[in-house]
């Protein structure tokens, strides 16, 4: 079993233009529930190993009996649920769910501003998913070293400590794709 040079290349090219929707560049009309999944799939296709399916309407379902994400009105979903279903999918690579809420919970209970975060952590996770991949001109990875500022509605860092968490979460995520996709690369 070896790497392909032209497949390592190909996955280092791909990974470097990953790009996960910001809330702005969500529809801003309300999704039925097949339209969630497959835009969240779209969005997270970078991580899906071969025949895997990131996100069911089953896990939706638990998702929102669990609290985890807020119960759609009149089974149709906001930007507000497609962003949260593509936070826990994204930190369910790494962690169990019950810790992506709590995780989640602490945000909220210290006054982060969601919706701003939500864009900095898939913008952080894109950089460094890039950097993950990226190689120097001799071969050895460039090391990734994130930052998910925590911030309320001011622009003010609120919680350093879950920035950390979150930071730390954003590169166990980029660390697991960068294994798993690799490795799918072994032949």
């Amino acid at each position: 079993m070896t790497l392909h040079e032209d497949d390592v290349r190909d996955l280092r090219e791909r990974m470097t233009r990953v790009h996960i929707a910001r809330v702005e560049e969500m529809p801003r009309i309300e999704l039925y529930l097949d339209q969630v999944l497959s835009f969240v799939s779209e969005n997270l296709s970078f991580m899906a190993l071969p025949g895997e399916e990131l996100i069911t309407s089953s896990m939706v379902n638990n998702y929102v009996k669990q609290r985890v994400i807020p119960a759609p009105q009149r089974r149709r979903y906001t930007r507000r649920h497609v962003a949260s279903l593509i936070f826990v999918c994204t930190l369910k690579r790494v962690l169990p769910i019950s810790e992506v809420k709590t995780l989640y919970d602490a945000c909220v209970d210290r006054g982060v501003n969601v919706a701003s975060t939500y864009d900095v952590l898939v913008a952080t996770l894109e950089e460094t998913l890039a950097r993950r991949f990226a190689v120097d001109e001799d071969e050895r990875a460039i090391p990734a070293t994130p930052h998910v500022p925590l911030t309320d509605a001011n622009g003010v860092e609120v919680a350093p400590d879950l920035s950390r968490l979150m930071s730390a979460a954003v590169e166990a995520v980029a660390d697991k794709v960068y294994v798993e996709q690799t490795l799918s690369q072994v032949r």
